[in-house]
């Protein structure tokens, strides 16, 4: 049986034949990713996300020249810095410092890239966390095969870089806990420490896992009867815990001038953060989940929640390692989902770093619906299990670059139906096959256009090449010749002219361009 190290042995681990689909999974991904991740568009939080990296680069800047932690901040933090932690945001910021980038395409560019290849790293972990638990490389090629084709988060893999970090470092620090429960040495303590100060210097929700740590820690001293054995694991749990109290003050610069003050501003931000007005929004997140996400997978979510729930109760079912996880990956899934209950808008993206553990649990009640299964059920399962996997990789071929549009057959019977039921392209990423087709068929030196939300427009006519972006004027609807709307804005649809281009997708219209 495959046992899984810290630093994987990826030279013994795929030196037998089995693992060559492992290996092709992976080089084909990357070679995916790095073949398609110019081709998508900018959301509308995406200057926002820029101008809070800047922001806090220079800062730092500041501080490593005047050499001095008291550097006073220009301006009191609100809002977003007290919501997202700067980690993720100054990598980027120093990345396209790093390259002296200047035309804003090559900047989204490199963006998009960074982001992609931080979602590999992390189906990278992803693969060496189901190894650890299931034991089995196929079960764990099969759950990164099911992230990967989960269109949602493959679309949102490319742009979002605030929520798909979060999602990577949430794999990664679980796998680092997994393995400093199990190992104690001092690099898996100071990895799991770096990965975890990182996760919660993304977003504060991120704390859950070092939490957690410290549960399981304690439940592992309480069970411990050699004396010896429980002072080296209260050192570890002291060691990583002064670690990473460290290095999360050192990755967020917010902390840097009044550590507490700060500290106790970005929990009470955090905890107000969209309060719910009213109990009827519990059911927001768990529908969005529903509907978004290919079908078999929720069935076999379902189905493993059963099983982890029942395995609770029969010691003999599961060994205690087993359980360690199943209750860590329950959590991780459960809690985030339940504190979430109405603070959450535009889909389920502020919650994407539940989705690994989802699949965990649906990858469990896959593993127990094999082993109960005669030959005939388990024909039908590789049946089911194709079908599903073809038809959501069709979609996303086909559909390229919305996949972040995709909606299963429960959203409902038709487009009409969707459409009015479920926000399609709330970011505005179509906007940019919009401008590209203005520019493609209109020949003129000069064109005015005129967008429903001007940052729709502005941000993807960043992403344009220089020449195209001298041509397009953004001016009033009265004086545009092009009009652009995805039909999400809050104002009544204005439309003087005839339709003269729509994007559609099974059916849904999803951007409307009107021409005088």
């Amino acid at each position: 049986m495959f046992t899984v190290v810290f630093m994987p042995d990826w030279k013994k681990h795929f030196k037998n034949k089995p693992y060559i689909a492992v290996w092709a999974f992976f080089i084909a991904l990357l070679i995916i990713g790095l073949a398609i991740f110019k081709d998508y568009g900018v959301h509308a939080d995406e200057y926002n996300n820029q101008k809070f990296g800047r922001r806090w680069t220079d800062y730092v800047s500041m501080v490593v020249k005047a050499r001095s932690l008291s550097v006073p901040l220009c301006k009191f933090p609100a809002g977003h810095d007290l919501i997202h932690g700067p980690a993720f945001e100054i990598f980027l910021t120093s990345l396209t410092d790093a390259f002296l980038l200047k035309d804003t395409r090559k900047i989204l560019f490199i963006r998009h890239l960074a982001v992609f290849l931080l979602f590999y790293i992390g189906v990278v972990f992803f693969y060496f966390l189901c190894l650890k638990h299931f034991q089995s490389w196929q079960l764990a090629l099969l759950g990164c095969v099911f992230l990967v084709l989960s269109p949602r988060i493959f679309a949102d893999a490319f742009y979002n870089s605030v929520d798909i970090p979060l999602l990577a470092f949430f794999i990664i620090a679980t796998f680092t806990m997994l393995q400093m429960l199990e190992e104690k040495t001092a690099l898996s303590t100071a990895l799991h420490a770096l990965t975890c100060s990182i996760l919660v210097n993304i977003r504060l929700i991120g704390f859950l896992l070092p939490v957690l740590t410290v549960i399981f820690i304690r439940l592992q001293i309480k069970h411990t009867l050699d004396t010896r054995h429980k002072m080296a694991i209260l050192k570890t749990l002291i060691g990583w815990a002064v670690l990473f109290g460290g290095l999360t003050f050192l990755f967020n610069p917010l902390l840097w001038s009044d550590p507490l003050l700060n500290f106790f501003n970005l929990i009470e931000n955090t905890a107000n953060f969209n309060k719910p007005d009213s109990f009827a929004n519990w059911a927001y997140a768990p529908v969005w989940i529903t509907v978004s996400t290919p079908l078999l997978y929720s069935a076999f979510f379902l189905y493993g929640l059963v099983v982890v729930t029942k395995s609770f109760a029969q010691r003999t079912v599961l060994s205690f390692s087993a359980k360690q996880n199943s209750i860590l990956f329950l959590i991780c899934f459960s809690l985030p989902l339940i504190i979430s209950t109405g603070r959450i808008y535009n889909g389920w993206r502020h919650i994407y770093f539940i989705y690994p553990f989802f699949i965990i649990l649906a990858i469990m009640g896959l593993q127990d619906a094999w082993q109960n299964s005669s030959r005939t059920l388990r024909m039908v399962i590789v049946a089911a299990l194709s079908l599903s996997l073809g038809c959501t990789a069709l979609f996303m071929v086909k559909n390229h670059p919305y996949q972040n549009l995709y909606f299963n057959r429960l959203a409902g019977t038709n487009a009409s139906q969707i459409t009015q039921r479920f926000a399609l392209d709330y970011w505005g990423l179509s906007f940019r096959k919009g401008l590209e087709y203005i520019l493609k068929t209109d020949k003129s030196p000069i064109i005015p256009v005129s967008f429903g939300l001007n940052v729709f427009g502005i941000n993807n006519i960043a992403i344009l090449p220089p020449e195209d972006k001298k041509r397009l004027v953004l001016t009033d609807k009265g004086q545009a010749t092009y009009f652009l709307t995805n039909n999400e804005e809050k104002e009544t649809f204005y439309c003087a002219g005839h339709e003269y281009y729509s994007i559609r997708l099974d059916g849904m219209k999803v951007l409307t361009i009107c021409k005088k």
